[in-house]
């Protein structure tokens, strides 16, 4: 520790010293002038340890040329000098203690001048830190340990750097202490210890807190059979990164594992009808030298069997003469699965296969409730309900063959139409357009129930091309007739019927307009078809 002492100056001997310069004229007295009084400006010296090199300068300003410093009084500690140049050095050889002296110094005037300078050294025991090893520990554990000093000079000022484990902490007297958390690894660190010495003196020491390594999964968790699963066993304590190995039992068919760098088991298990365990044995491994390991038997992993169900909670609507092709969708359990239909009925035309699979074309305008029941390999079933509704196709607006509603082929449509004037007339009467499509050589017969179903309209069709040129290929049994039907019972019935001959595939359109009412509202019809292959 700095102990500044400094020689007073007598004020008799000052005043002449300046009398003097000033009778001389020349500034500087016996330093021949221009120097300035000689001065030791160094007011305290560093502390120094025993078997620590040493070196200051002492240091003095003012005086004439060069300077000579010496030792006037008192004694420096053992193991070190002063050279004439000023520099104190050597390597304290002890004892501890305060070294008191007394620096002086000349310069080189004619008359030399002179300054002197006390001064002390405090000698202090090396610092260091003495506990070689902290104790090992394991996660849960309260933790105490010491890491003790000596040397140099109290108080002293601690502290760490790398990775001391989770859950402990160095405190200030250099005491590590808490209790070791459940993600704690081994950990290695550096504790730097410092002292009041003025400068200060420093060590550091290197240490490693070892956390046992344990396997800290119990079991697994369960899988179910034919289903994806993923679950790892878990290390705690030790050195990261770990590697992994199965040394006991054997796996579920489908898993795989453990992944030597994650410990992750992984894969779907087969299919199963009652729960099967497997008893397993792992063996971890960690990074530390020398590696730590740990074993653990008896973890279970447990396949169950899948809870069978039908996923598939609705079924879409269909649309009359639209094939309808749907499947009804069953997971878990064990496959293979077997449907059947186990109350109420399909809509017609629609039929459900064992393997879950509803078709057919819908052809009537109806609403059907019904049950379908799925059975597993396991004799395990499991039920739902569904309900199909089945709809005429939406027919829009199709005032035009470009704007005609595309139909997909037998069936009977339902349609309106809201009339303006007759199609002989300058007045634009609402009208229709349907396209139809074949696909092989076949009679299409085109019907309009609207009189028949108590409807006051008076319909017209047309069978007509692309362009609404009217086609010639109507009426039995030479089908090389006009396609234009007004009354299907002249001046009986004014409902419209016409049959067409089509061969190989074809595109066609149906005009259907009203002869002449403009009543409203909308007047309805149904449009027939039938024969379209």
């Amino acid at each position: 520790m700095k102990k500044p002492l400094r020689n007073g100056r007598h004020a008799l001997a000052a005043s002449l010293v300046l009398a003097i310069v000033a009778a001389c004229g020349g500034g500087g007295g016996n330093n021949g002038g221009g120097g300035g009084p000689l001065n030791i400006t160094t007011a305290t010296a560093d502390d120094g340890m025993i078997g620590t090199a040493y070196s200051e300068t002492i240091v003095a300003s003012g005086g004439r040329g060069a300077k000579t410093f010496s030792i006037s009084a008192g004694t420096l500690p053992v193991g070190l000098t002063l050279s004439a140049a000023g520099t104190l050095s050597g390597t304290p050889a002890g004892p501890a203690g305060t070294a008191n002296f007394t620096v002086s110094v000349s310069d080189s005037a004619a008359t030399p001048a002179t300054d002197t300078q006390a001064l002390t050294i405090d000698i202090v025991e090396p610092l260091a830190i003495v506990t070689a090893s902290v104790p090992a520990t394991a996660v849960g554990d309260q933790y105490n340990a010491v890491i003790a000093f000596e040397g140099g000079t109290p108080p002293y000022q601690v502290s760490s750097v790398g990775e001391i484990p989770s859950g402990v902490s160095l405190q200030l007297d250099g005491t590590l202490t808490g209790t070791v958390a459940a993600d704690a690894r081994t950990g290695n660190f550096d504790v730097t210890l410092a002292d009041s010495s003025s400068p200060a003196f420093s060590v550091a020491r290197s240490y490693t807190m070892r956390v046992a390594l344990d396997i800290a999964t119990a079991a697994l968790a369960d899988a179910n059979g034919g289903i994806a699963y993923s679950d790892s066993v878990a290390a705690q304590g030790g050195l990261p990164p770990f590697s992994w190995s199965l040394t006991g039992g054997t796996l579920p068919a489908g898993l795989s594992g453990p992944d030597p760098a994650t410990g992750i088991i992984s894969g779907t298990p087969q299919p199963a009808c009652a729960p099967a365990t497997s008893t397993l044995t792992f063996r971890v491994t960690d990074s530390d030298t020398p590696v730590a390991t740990d074993t653990r038997a008896g973890i279970d992993l447990t396949v169950n069997p899948a809870a069978l169900s039908i996923t598939s909670s609705t079924l879409p609507n269909g649309t009359i003469g639209a094939a309808y092709d749907q499947r009804v969708i069953a997971t878990g359990g064990s496959p293979p699965y077997a449907f059947a239909l186990t109350g109420g009925s399909l809509p017609s035309q629609l039929a459900l296969a064992a393997n879950g699979r509803i078709t057919g074309t819908p052809d009537t305008v109806e609403t059907q409730a019904f049950q379908v029941t799925v059975t597993d390999a396991c004799a395990v079933s499991t039920i739902q309900n569904y309900s199909i509704t089945v709809t005429n196709v939406s027919l829009g607006r199709n005032d035009s063959a470009a704007t005609a509603t595309t139909l997909p082929g037998n069936g009977t449509y339902s349609a309106s139409i809201s009339p303006s004037g007759d199609p002989n007339t300058v007045f634009d009467p609402d009208e229709d357009y349907y396209r139809i499509t074949t696909t092989a050589t076949s009679t299409v017969t085109v019907d309009i129930n609207a009189q028949v179903n108590g409807s006051p309209l008076d319909s017209v069709i047309e069978l007509v091309n692309a362009g609404g040129a009217v086609l010639n290929q109507c009426v039995a049994p030479a089908f090389t007739s006009q396609c234009v039907s007004d009354d299907e019972v002249l001046g009986v019935q004014l409902d419209s019927s016409l049959q067409l001959r089509v061969t190989g595939a074809s595109t066609f359109y149906i005009h259907v307009v009203d002869w002449g009412s403009v009543a409203r509202p909308d007047k309805l019809y149904d449009l027939v078809i039938s024969g379209v292959n």
